[in-house]
């Protein structure tokens, strides 16, 4: 079978394709005949060693979103079967409940070799079998960026229908939050440095937006948008750079959620979030500041179940083809994408 190593990434981007023996499942494994994947900013850091030196392997498989079907099972497998059309996380261990960080040292695409493959061996008990109504391209756009949206929106924000939501610029994670949030009734203000895609935001559903190269004191403009009340729940997808920012974007009570560690843009420096020590903000306002860590396989279930009861369909830029990888990842640095790309692998 066809699979793609990350190479030498001390060299830089270094992705090249190679061929492995078709894996064979152990007890409780299956075996994923893989339909789809997608590069997220994660992925992108993995790849050009953002991890540092020695970290992982040079053969290690990239990329966690996936979608495919079953084509075998090991011994004790019960759950799913030969022909099951599937998804699953990428942090497998956290199947419900709360998160701990050692469930990190399973992490697909990172400890663990991930989708940038033709087959992949995987815990039969993480995986979740996908509704008809959801095609193997759209589910490979939610293990990352949806699931770390509805964790945000939906699961930790506690979204309510007279809620508003400010989400950073207009990735997967910003689109899937607007989605979310639309469906739950709440308002919507997008950020984004480009006019079009802001006003593609609109057509999709956005309440408000703000460009910030033209508003560079957005935080004001987020406060007008909402007679100086300001953003109930914040998603940060660009990183600490702007976490200030947020901090001044903030209602009381507001709940920032602080998703971007890997950002695409790299420009964003880490600052010290001068609105921390300053009393109007944080502490006079009540902010919370959480840490969004994707989701659990329970929060995936519910996320699939929402798409299929709502007619929710990801928000899908671009659907490249396996031998077209290095033009998918191009795509993905020059940041001219709006929402999802998905890599179609058979």
């Amino acid at each position: 079978m066809r699979v793609y190593e990350i190479g030498d990434y001390t060299k830089g981007l270094s992705l090249h394709a190679v061929e492995r023996p078709e894996p064979v499942p152990g007890h409780g494994e299956a075996v994923m005949r893989v339909r789809a994947t997608g590069i997220n900013a994660r992925d992108l850091s993995i790849m050009e060693g953002a991890l540092g030196k020695n970290v992982m392997p040079y053969t290690r498989v990239p990329l966690s979103d996936n979608a495919g079907d079953i084509i075998a099972v090991g011994p004790g497998v019960e759950n799913v079967k030969v022909g099951d059309r599937v998804t699953m996380t990428h942090y497998w261990e956290w199947l419900d409940g709360d998160w701990h960080a050692d469930m990190a040292k399973k992490d697909y695409a990172s400890t663990i070799d991930g989708f940038l493959a033709e087959q992949v061996v995987v815990p039969a008990a993480a995986l979740i079998k996908l509704p008809d109504s959801i095609s193997y391209e759209d589910a490979s756009t939610i293990q990352s960026p949806g699931l770390t949206a509805w964790n945000a929106v939906v699961e930790a924000g506690a979204a309510k229908a007279s809620d508003t939501v400010l989400t950073l610029g207009t990735g997967g994670v910003s689109v899937f939050g607007m989605q979310w949030a639309k469906m739950l009734g709440a308002r919507v203000i997008i950020t984004s440095s480009s006019d079009e895609k802001l006003a593609r935001m609109r057509e999709l559903g956005a309440d408000m937006t703000i460009n910030y190269r033209t508003n560079p004191d957005w935080p004001s403009e987020v406060l007008n948008l909402t007679g100086g009340e300001g953003a109930d729940i914040i998603l940060n997808n660009v990183g600490l750079g702007e976490l200030e920012n947020c901090l001044l974007s903030a209602a009381s009570n507001g709940r920032i959620m602080h998703i971007g560690a890997n950002p695409v843009v790299h420009n964003q420096g880490p600052q010290a979030p001068l609105a921390m020590t300053k009393i109007p903000n944080i502490i006079i306002k009540n902010l919370t500041i959480r840490g969004i860590i994707v989701g659990s396989r329970r929060m995936f279930v519910d996320c699939l179940t929402a798409m299929e009861v709502n007619n929710i369909k990801p928000i899908i830029d671009r659907v490249f083809d396996w031998d077209d990888i290095y033009e998918c990842i191009e795509y993905m640095q020059s940041g001219e994408k709006l929402g999802k790309i998905v890599i179609r692998v058979q």
